[in-house]
């Protein structure tokens, strides 16, 4: 006699809802990128403002508190997403995602993405972790650390496909089409990530 077992069905659910968080929160954070666009110029590192980018901030965050609010206060990941990103724009790093570096060599784009994505990730989700993120979320502190490695992947890849499709155009919107593709790549992980952590 063999036994069977069931499927529980709040496995499925807890699949499902995975899938459904993921797809929220990247069309959240690419959404506000993409409204981002209509406020902020994208340039090279030196061009974006600190004002430019804590507006950017914002309308990325703005979304992403809406998925988190069950875990987190909405206004507390608001002002800590766009603390870190104003943070990164003063100490030098940049405004990650709104700005395209200056080289066309492929290697250097490459060591520069990895190092100016995972310090900026890391700030980014540090203060995240310290404003935001409660101590009743057991690993919360690793957020700040994946942050830094999703960043320094996304910034790697994305500047890449920007110099790729630049080159194969001559237009600039190669390196846009790269920072969506930057943008896209962190909302994935992130999400992936959130969801790990917070539930």
């Amino acid at each position: 006699m063999q036994l069977v077992t069931k499927k529980s069905p709040s496995n499925s659910l807890n699949k499902i809802d995975f899938f459904v968080f993921i797809l929220l929160w990247s069309v959240a954070t690419v959404g506000g990128f993409i409204v981002s666009l209509l406020l902020i110029e994208i340039g090279e590192k030196p061009d974006v403002e600190v004002l430019e980018t804590a507006v950017g901030a914002l309308a990325i965050a703005l979304p992403q508190s809406y998925l988190l609010r069950a875990k987190i206060l909405p206004l507390s990941w608001i002002i800590s997403t766009m603390l870190g990103w104003v943070l990164i724009t003063v100490v030098g790093v940049g405004a990650l995602g709104w700005f395209v570096l200056s080289t066309k060599f492929l290697s250097f784009r490459i060591f520069y993405g990895i190092i100016t994505g995972g310090i900026g990730g890391l700030v980014i989700g540090m203060t995240q972790w310290w404003l935001a993120i409660p101590p009743s979320v057991c690993w919360g502190w690793c957020w700040m650390f994946f942050s830094s490695a999703i960043w320094a992947i996304a910034l790697c890849l994305g500047s890449v496909v920007g110099i790729i499709v630049y080159n194969s155009t001559n237009l600039f919107l190669g390196e846009i089409i790269g920072l969506g593709f930057t943008w896209l790549i962190v909302s994935i992980l992130t999400g992936i990530t959130a969801y790990k952590l917070f539930n």
